[in-house]
């Protein structure tokens, strides 16, 4: 199982399409926020689950989302966020009460634009901004393996 990690594309529908059209074929595109209306502007492979949830800038333009989802895939339990309403600019303390109030074993955000991977119970990962060509892989199977990613000739 595949699953294309975006998070604060920020417009940048361009940097956006190629990172989809890099990895397809995949099950899931995950979107952490700011930057859904970037979504109504890429090509989504047929077959592939589309998972958004609204950040901070996504509020802030009235573009309407919920805020966080659940995702249960190969009976792990997945949360995602944007990473603003638990404080992830300043530590992740918010994200892991989050997590380990709520029984998931990965939690997928944005909102800092850099990325980071905490492996673990649970796993945190933040691919970096799509907006830059940051982006995220995560195969799951027997194990999770995660893959930070950047398109080629963008700089983030």
């Amino acid at each position: 199982m595949k699953l294309l990690v975006v998070t604060d594309s920020h417009g940048n529908s361009t940097a956006l399409g190629r990172i989809i059209r890099e990895e397809a074929p995949f099950e899931y595109l995950i979107h952490c926020g700011d930057g859904l209306d970037d979504l109504a502007r890429v090509e989504m492979p047929p077959l592939a689950s589309l998972v958004a949830v609204q950040g901070n800038i996504d509020r802030a333009r009235g573009v309407r989302g919920e805020e966080r989802a659940n995702l249960v895939i190969m009976g792990r339990r997945i949360l995602i966020v944007h990473g603003d309403r638990q404080g992830a600019h300043n530590d992740l303390l918010g994200l892991l009460d989050e997590a380990k109030t709520g029984g998931f074993d990965m939690v997928l955000f944005g909102h800092t634009h850099k990325k980071y991977l905490a492996e673990g119970t649970p796993l945190l990962f933040n691919p970096g901004a799509a907006q830059g060509g940051l982006y995220g892989v995560v195969v799951m199977g027997e194990r999770i393996e995660v893959f930070a990613k950047r398109l080629n000739g963008l700089v983030s």
